[in-house]
Parts: structure tokens; sequence; C-alpha cells
């Protein structure tokens, strides 16, 4: 009955309706006064507006500064802390606090998290309970968080003024602010973690509108442009950074978990490997390498299905067959003609594509049979096919084919399993194709083995995941993952370029353009990347005088002796950028390499220092069954006494135990060694990890 009240209200915004749902489904009651409601929750344009920049506001404040022993759901504490200071409520909830956080700072954290840090601030004795329900205590902390938000705006401005200009300049589109705070928004928003059900939503960030296509591709435009400022470019990463902190908000258990991989399988995706060996882009190349080389720092196995091998190496002989020819499309095809890459080129990396994978420690792994044992664990491919269908519009219906067989491995694999958390899943598939992993995670719904974790994953699901359990393990990956998206989100999609072809042919034959120029539309990657820049990859945008002028440009630098001395100065200009790039790779080798090392070492005292105690607390129970001989012996039951005594007081002092002393002991040992090796380098620490530390 509460529902179909709810549903009647058709005249209410939708986020007001989803919150109203909310309370009568989670309540049972329908009690509340709708008019303070709607006043409450009212979802205007300029509503919008001001979410988007506090989020992106948000995310600029947040640092990497959490040690590999440190909690990342601490990260929220500042922001709960500050809006119970300044508007304290007569009683503080989940609820109400998650709706305050959504107002001031823009995020979308679930109630379960904040639960979580409400709990805490009880414990630390900031909030009491009279008469059932929470409120603040009389020395609850007060909280300023203006400096630090005004200095977050001036990045905010800094990077949103810079885009209006961009857009204006460069792609000749006049955006306002809003706009281009909506477009930072969505293109941020596209780093998210779905298909874990432990992870409560997507992205902590607001709901994008219905500009998404177009606002993607020129923020991957403008993010290609901000690599020549690397102040800016720092700036825009620091957004990227703050956006994987916060996903971490979104799993209010991520505490819980392992820290590291070694009970999974990595599985990955044609699309993945292609893109390891290079195929679809140096960025993309370089941030699922650097991906894979964290997973396997945590220890875990990354492969491939035999069955996806035959797949790769049948796309690479394929687009090899249409390299020189008009018709040839794809991503491997458009890069191989980028890149200078000949048919025999790549022949050859089919032909050696199981050892260029080796090389990278990834191997392959037979696809397990269809045997009469197996059965009884494999998916229902016609339901599968269905689900599919509904999600993927497949170009090549092998393709289908071939990620059902993944999926199906991946069931038989999990066997009888159900693992609650990626760390324990066995084996995962990971694809960049997002609706080939919604497909999944959608049937697998149904199923015990993979309805808390999805048998797909997405590869920056596994990305910011691994991440998380290392930031300082791995500094370049957020900068990585921002490029390698980029320059995908700038590339024309296969619709659209069907429509230019489509609008070509039609002047061809209305004679507005040559059979020569039409060709050159076709096989030209400068006339590609033009028409792009000009039409954002929006439809609505492309026409025939867009494609003439493009094509006349085009042809006009073609004859022009300029173009040698402009591709000469790109030329010095990418190896100067490249030298920038190579320093900067080095400076975070180093710190990538004395990070491990630190942790090694400390892992490597605490395993020592724990068969220490454990050996002392054996040999007092032992003493205790069997009689001793003092005379002989007395020193040993000395010193049993003292490293007994000295357990206890620590134990009393600081709450360590036998069971706790070896993860607490790597946890302070690694920040003291970490600390200090940086210091020997001159390299200093965050304010904030010595905070923290």
């Amino acid at each position: 009955m509460f529902q179909s009240h709810v549903t009647q209200c058709s005249c209410w915004p939708p986020t007001q309706l989803r919150k109203l749902k909310y309370y009568v489904r989670n309540t049972g009651q329908f009690t509340l006064e709708v008019k303070t409601l709607k006043t409450r929750t009212k979802n205007t344009t300029e509503d919008n507006q001001l979410s988007n920049s506090e989020a992106l506001c948000s995310l600029a404040m947040l640092k990497v500064s959490i040690n590999s022993g440190g909690d990342y759901l601490e990260y929220v504490r500042p922001y709960v802390i500050d809006v119970l200071a300044n508007d304290r409520p007569e009683k503080v909830s989940d609820v109400t606090v998650a709706a305050k956080l959504s107002e001031s700072c823009g995020l979308k954290i679930p109630p379960r998290t904040v639960q979580v840090i409400l709990q805490r601030l009880a414990k630390d004795g900031f909030l009491v309970k009279r008469d059932g329900v929470f409120i603040c205590s009389d020395d609850f902390p007060t909280s300023d968080l203006s400096a630090a938000r005004a200095d977050a705006n001036r990045h905010i401005s800094l990077i949103v003024n810079e885009l209006v200009g961009f857009s204006r300049s460069t792609i000749g589109r006049v955006i306002s602010e809003d706009e281009a705070t909506e477009s930072l928004v969505n293109f941020l928003s596209h780093f998210s973690i779905p298909c874990l059900r432990s992870y409560l939503r997507g992205t902590t960030l607001p709901e994008v509108g219905k500009n998404a296509n177009w606002q993607l591709a020129l923020v991957g435009h403008f993010v290609e442009a901000l690599q020549a400022q690397p102040n800016l470019f720092n700036s825009f990463t620091m957004l990227m950074q703050g956006h994987m902190l916060a996903n971490a908000l979104l799993c209010p258990d991520l505490h819980s978990v392992t820290d590291s991989y070694v009970d999974v399988t990595f599985y990955l995706d044609t699309p993945l490997l292609i893109q390891l060996l290079g195929l679809e882009g140096e960025r993309e190349e370089q941030a699922i390498k650097e991906v894979i080389t964290l997973v396997q720092r945590l220890k875990g196995k990354v492969c491939y299905f035999s069955h996806t091998y035959d797949e790769l190496t049948f796309s690479i002989a394929g687009s090899a067959e249409f390299i020189d020819s008009y018709k040839g499309r794809g991503t491997i095809v458009n890069e191989a003609r980028k890149s200078g890459k000949q048919k025999a080129d790549l022949i050859m990396i089919a032909g050696k594509a199981a050892e260029l994978l080796e090389s990278c420690d990834v191997f392959a792994v037979a696809t397990p049979s269809y045997s009469k044992e197996n059965h009884k664990f494999e998916i229902a491919v016609e339901a599968f096919d269905a689900v599919l269908t509904d999600e993927i519009d497949y170009n090549n219906p092998r393709a289908k084919e071939y990620d059902i067989r993944s999926v199906r491995s991946v069931y038989v694999l999990r066997r009888d399993s159900s693992p609650r958390s990626l760390e324990k899943a066995i084996a995962v598939l990971v694809t960049s194709n997002a609706s080939f992993s919604k497909a999944a995670f959608e049937y697998g719904k149904s199923f015990q083995m993979s309805r808390e974790v999805s048998s797909v994953i997405t590869d920056f699901s596994l990305a910011n995941t691994a991440w998380l359990k290392a930031p300082q393990g791995a500094p370049a990956l957020p900068q990585k993952e921002v490029l390698a998206f980029a320059y995908a989100a700038a590339q024309p999609s296969r619709r659209f370029w069907d429509k230019v072809l489509a609008e070509a042919e039609k002047l061809e034959t209305e004679g507005k353009i040559t059979a020569r120029d039409h060709q050159l539309l076709r096989s030209s990657h400068s006339v590609q990347v033009e028409l792009t820049r000009l039409t954002l990859g929006d439809e609505a945008a492309l026409t025939d005088e867009k494609i003439t002028d493009t094509l006349a440009r085009v042809s006009d630098e073609i004859r022009k002796e300029a173009l040698d001395d402009r591709n000469a100065i790109g030329n010095q200009l990418v190896q100067a950028n490249t030298r920038i790039g190579s320093l900067s790779e080095d400076l975070d080798g180093v710190k990538k390499n004395l990070y491990w090392r630190c942790k090694k070492q400390a892992d490597r005292e605490a395993a020592v220092i724990s068969a220490l105690v454990w050996f002392g607390q054996i040999g007092i129970a032992v003493l205790g069954v069997f009689k001793i001989d003092e005379a002989n012996f007395g020193w040993v039951l000395l010193l049993l006494a003292l490293m007994s005594g000295v357990l206890r007081i620590a134990g009393a002092q600081w709450d360590i135990k036998p069971v706790n002393l070896k993860p607490r002991y790597a946890g302070w040992r690694l920040s003291q060694l970490h600390s200090n090796a940086l210091q020997e380098l001159g390299l200093k620490e965050d304010k904030e990890t010595q905070e923290m530390v």
C-alpha cells in the first residue's frame, strides 16, 4: 500500500521519490511530513550544479596519506565531525549524517559506512546515548575545514576555467562553468566499482545528466592537452586519486578484508590481452601493465584461458588482413596505422603472443573441459546468452561465444564455493567491457557462487581495489588510468564512425567530395582525429560542412611544407615530455621499490618476533606441566618469566596479544622503515601521513 502511495506521487522529482521509497521500505511507516521532505530534498538544476562542485572539492581534499596498517574509513571521519560540529542535530543517525555529507560534500556515502564511523565516535566518547538515541557529547571536537576547502576550490577553479577556455578555443564549443564541472564529474564517475556487492554503490559522485558522450570526449581531449601543463595535470590527477580513495568509503567492510590476493586468480579477457601487447596504444599498455604488476605484488595470479588465446590470435590476424584496406576498421587497425605497423608486424605479434605475455608473467590456463563432472557447475547457456543480448550489441557472434565460455569457466573453477569477497573468489574474469561485467553480475545474482562477487569485474574495479591495499606501492597507477581512459574517450565510437562513412558516401554520390577524399576519410588518422575533435563524437554535431571542411583542411596541410616543420616541433615536444615522464617514472619506481623493500623487511622481523613470543608461551606451558630442575635450568625459568611479564605488560598497555602481535608490529615497523628511508633520500612524507603514523 505504501509503495503505491509513493508511486502515485508522479509530480515529485525522481531523486525525491527514491528517498521516499527508501524510507517506506526500511521503516515500514509513512509518518513523515511530506512538505518537510519535499523542501529538504528538492532536486533542482542549481542543486545538481552545487553538488557537482562540492563533490570535486571533496575529492581534491582527499590525499594519499595512509600506510599499510591504516584504515580507509578514517578518511571520512573529518567530514562527519565537521557536519556534526557545525550543525548539531537533536539526534544522530547514519541516515541523517549521510544526508548532511551529501549536502556539504557532494559525495554519496552509504549510511552503512557512516554507521561504522559513528560507532567509532561513540567509542571515543564523542557521541553518547540518551533515551535510546545518540547525541553529541559536551566535549565533541570543533572543526573548521574552510582553509582546506578553499585550497581545494582553487585547484578546481583552475581546472574548470581551463576546460571552459579549451572547449571554446580548441573545440569551438562554448560551455559554462557549470557544464564544465558536470563534464569533469561525468568523466570521473566512469572510474567506479560495479558488480561487487560489498561496494554499496558504484561511485560516490552525483548522478550525471544526459550529455554523457560529448562530455567524455571533451574531457578526454582536455586531459591529452593538459600534459603540456604539469601543474594543472597534477591537479587533475589529484582528483583521480581522491576519487579512488573515496571509492573505499563505499565498502564498510573494506578494513576487514585481507591485504593480498593469494587465494584468487584473475583471468584477462581478450581486449585486455590486446592492450597488454601494445596494440591499442602505449597508454593502454602502460595502464594494464601497472595493474598486473600491482596484483602480482599482492601475491595474486594473472592468467588467461586457452580459448581466450585463440580469440586473441584470430583477432590480430584478422586485423592484419585489413590494415592496408580502406575497409579496415577497429582499434587494432587504427592504432597500427597511427604507429606505422605493417601487416607483417601484426602477424609476427600474433605468432609470438604467448611468449610476449609470458614476459609479463601472464600465463595460459587450459579451459575447463566439458565433462560430466563439471556439468553441474556450468551456467545455463541460453539464459546467459539472452542476458548478454540485452546488454551488448555484438558485431561478431563469435565474440559472444567466447564470452560465454569464459564465464562458464569461472563458474566451473569456483565449483561449490560461495565467496563473499574478491580476495576469496578463487577465479574472476577481468574485462574492459562494463556492459559485459554488468550482464554477468545480473545473471549471477541467482547463484550462490556469484551472488556477492560477480564472475566478471572491470579492469578498473581490480585496479582500484588493488591500489587501495597499497597506494604507496603503485603511486603512478591513478595517473596512468586517467591517461588511458582519456585516450579511449577521445576516440570515435563505432556508431559515430558508421554515420560519418554513410555521410561520406552520400557526399561522393552528390559530387561534393572526390573518391580520393572518400578514401582519405576512411584511411587517414589525421582526418579522423580532426573530425572527432570538432564534433566530440556527437552525431548531432556532424554536418556536411564539417566533413568537407575537415577534408579540405587536412588535404591542404598534406600539401604544405610547413607540415614537416610542425611535425619536427611536435617531435621535439614529445621528446621533452618523454624525458619529463621518464624522470617522473624513475622517481615513482624508486618510491615503489623502497616501499616494497621496507614492507618485506617489516614482515620478516614481525615473523621472527611472533615466532619467539609463541615459543615463549609454549615454553611456559611446558614448564607448567613438567617438573624442571631449577638448579640446572633456573636461567631458562627466569628468561621465560621475564618474557611472559613483558608480554603481559604490553598486552595491558597497548592491547598487544600473541595473535595480533605480528600484523601490528609489521604495520608499525613498516611506517618507521619507510619514513627513515624517505628521509635518507631527501624525500618528505605528507603531513597527513605523519599524523596517521
